[in-house]
């Protein structure tokens, strides 16, 4: 059977025939009938060629692609990163040192001796101050269960605190709260300071399972009684008292659980003093003679070899020895206190070697280390000690100190010894009463805002060659040329996966209205409504007060930012694909697919997206400019990119304080808010191509 062929069929075959006629006979293939000339005229190479005879879309091109390459090429080779910290030495004035005169009295616990209440010790300069007022020498007083105290001027500015000596003479176990059992799980909770023997947790176990609401434990009774459903409270129903010496009798131990409260009571001409245990328990002690328990002074103790460090009860022992016997031990050392050879108070060691200089100045260096030599101390007491007798606000002194070099180290002579030179200190007393010091030195600096050009010593290496940062430095010591760098890929991954995801839910979702139509259309329609209701600006600006209270991670802050911003923007992108999909769907090939039965998602994939398909393209492209400056503004506020990670608009925030630093760090701002610029010029460029190609009748 002859096989049936269409016309088209004829005509094409005709044609191709014809074709290779004028081929072998080496004329032009020019006629509009031509299907060579329909292979060269085919619409991907129309739209190509319409593209690329835009002259702005060429040079929106070239931004992009010198865009691209800088921001995520060029940090490849680029030495530095954009957290990259930068450093410089400069002569700079400084706070070295700073005196304080002592007149706050310091007290310390003498090794052996009782103690003494926390709330006692804070009220000892209260008790000094008291004593000198009245002309005193010595000032009973009592804390606040009653315990008898003494405070006494041994001498000149030394102060001892004594307490009674403390004998305990019995134990007084009263009617307490233990803890709690919780059946269910087994498990007890006994009050701080409680603890129990697993025999005991035993008779708990016990009594519960029985039911009983008592039991007896070593001779005491205890109570159990059901607090909730499966959990018991355990108490110590029975009041007992040990004595430790003697038996004191049934009126002590009435004495005892009258003042229980008060912490203290008379027994015939004995005081005694009652302490918690904490656990229900008491400890009674008869108290004794009066013994020191502290001493206080002003004296500051300053040591002749350079951060030797002293222990409280060597610090005790010399202040008791100061107007005692002269000497003391500790640690099973030796020493005596007497005027060393400046007429000053030194303690020195069993070979006659001054090891403390004792005065009333505390002098350490401005940071609170006690690392100064003795003779600079003597050297600015002696300048204070002058102001003061003069009224004098400022002073200055000489003093040789280590010599630094222009990296801040120490400068060393052949042989490795320290070189000093002559320094120039100036004193100045502050309102709040200290004496603070400060000179010239060259010190190790985070070089903000250093200029183009400029060279600097990167701060994560131990090289110290100086770095040269072309664009200079931001306000944070970092490298600008790399920042705007790093910045540049935030930006512009922050841009494309915005519009990739509102792109997304927008076809998605206006691809659903357009094809389906009705409820399905007014549905998604009124939800758009809904978005475009939106407040978006105050909605990010919460959103990032949100986020900064979370203190959440550079990182998951963009994350969370790119998600947003997709989310908010979608909707314009699904009510423009509607309409187009609208108004394919009712195209005459359309229909004709629909009479042949192809099935719905065939006609979706291959006839409906691909026609829609420019338009999507166009628009991302249009809409990557907006995100962009989007961004950028976001960051400038301190809404968007966090430092230290960098994006153009918080990039340009850091140079934002006063109009005068506008202009003094133009050469921070200015290249990134030209690269913004340029940016979005080149995607509307580019944008504006695409829309030309795909449609060349809009121009018209």
């Amino acid at each position: 059977m002859k096989e049936k062929r269409s016309l088209y069929d004829i005509l094409k075959q005709a044609d191709e025939k014809r074709a290779q006629e004028e081929l072998a006979a080496g004329e032009r293939l020019d006629t509009l009938d031509s299907t060579e000339r329909v292979k060269v005229l085919s619409p991907a190479r129309l739209v190509s060629k319409r593209f690329f005879r835009n002259r702005l879309a060429m040079v929106g091109l070239g931004i992009l692609i010198f865009m691209f390459a800088f921001a995520f090429l060029g940090p490849i080779p680029y030495p530095f990163s954009q957290t990259a910290l930068f450093y410089n030495y400069k002569p700079l004035s400084v706070d070295y040192a700073m005196a304080t005169e002592r007149t706050e009295y310091v007290s310390y616990a003498i090794p052996g001796a009782p103690e003494v209440p926390s709330t006692v010790i804070s009220y000892i300069n209260s008790y000094i101050t008291a004593m000198k007022t009245a002309g005193e020498t010595t000032m009973d007083i009592t804390d606040s269960s009653g315990t008898p105290l003494r405070m006494d001027q041994l001498g000149e500015g030394v102060y001892t605190l004594s307490a009674a000596t403390q004998t305990p003479v019995a134990t007084y176990y009263g009617s307490t709260l233990l803890g709690t059992y919780n059946a269910q799980q087994d498990a007890f909770a006994w009050n701080a300071g409680t603890t129990q023997s697993d025999a005991f947790q035993s008779a708990v176990r016990d009594a519960v399972k029985a039911g009983n609401k008592s039991f007896s434990y070593n001779g005491d009774s205890y109570t159990v009684a059901a607090v909730r459903k499966n959990q018991y409270s355990v108490t110590r129903s029975s009041t007992s008292i040990q004595f430790m010496g003697g038996d004191l009798g049934a009126d002590f131990r009435a004495a005892v659980e009258a003042n229980l409260k008060a912490g203290s009571f008379t027994f015939g001409d004995q005081n005694y003093k009652i302490v918690s245990n904490g656990d229900g328990s008491y400890t009674i002690a008869a108290l004794g003679d009066m013994a020191a328990a502290r001493v206080a002074s002003t004296l500051v103790f300053n040591a002749l070899n350079v951060g030797q460090q002293f222990s409280d009860s060597f610090k005790a022992g010399a202040l008791l020895a100061v107007h005692g016997s002269g000497a003391f031990t500790d640690n099973g050392a030796a020493y005596t206190v007497k005027q060393d050879a400046g007429g000053n108070l030194g303690i020195f060691d069993s070979a006659d070697n001054q090891v403390v200089m004792l005065g009333n100045f505390a002098i350490r260096r401005y940071s609170g280390d006690d690392t100064l030599s003795l003779d600079f101390k003597l050297a600015a007491q002696a300048v204070v000690e002058n102001m003061q007798a003069q009224g004098l606000l400022t002073s200055t002194f000489t003093f040789k100190l280590p010599q630094l070099d222009d990296q801040a180290k120490v400068v060393t002579d052949e042989n490795g010894n320290v070189t000093y030179v002559d320094t120039e200190i100036k004193v100045t007393h502050k309102p709040t009463g200290e004496y603070v010091m400060t000179c010239n030195q060259t010190t190790k600096l985070i070089a903000i805002f250093a200029p183009p050009g400029s060279r600097n010593i990167l701060g994560n290496t131990k090289d110290a060659t100086p770095r040269l940062n072309v664009f200079g430095t931001d306000g944070d010591g970092m490298d600008v040329l790399a920042r705007v760098m790093y910045g540049g890929r935030i930006s512009l991954i922050v841009g494309f996966v915005v519009v990739f995801l509102e792109i997304v839910l927008g076809a998605i979702m206006g691809g659903l209205a357009g094809f389906f139509g009705g409820w399905v259309d007014t549905l998604i329609m009124r939800l758009c409504d809904i978005f475009f209701c939106i407040p978006q600006i105050p909605v990010l600006i919460i959103l990032g007060a949100l986020f900064d209270k979370l203190k959440l991670d550079p990182y998951t802050r963009i994350i969370w930012m790119m998600v947003v911003l997709g989310v908010l923007y979608w909707a314009y992108i699904a009510r423009l694909i509607r309409g187009q999909i609208l108004s394919l769907r009712e195209q005459e090939f359309m229909v004709a697919q629909e009479a042949t039965g192809m099935p719905a998602s065939k006609r979706i994939f291959k006839h409906l997206i691909p026609n829609v398909l420019p338009l999507i393209i166009v628009q991302a492209t249009l809409d990557l400019g907006a995100i962009i400056i989007l961004e950028s503004t976001l960051s400038f506020l301190g809404l968007g990119v966090k430092r230290p990670m960098a994006s153009w608009g918080s990039i340009i925030n850091g140079v934002t304080g006063s109009p005068q630093d506008m202009v003094k760090y133009a050469y921070i701002w200015v290249p990134v808010g030209l690269l913004i610029c340029l940016s979005v010029i080149a995607f509307n460029f580019v944008g504006d191509g695409l829309r030309d190609a795909f449609d060349p009748k809009s121009k018209q």
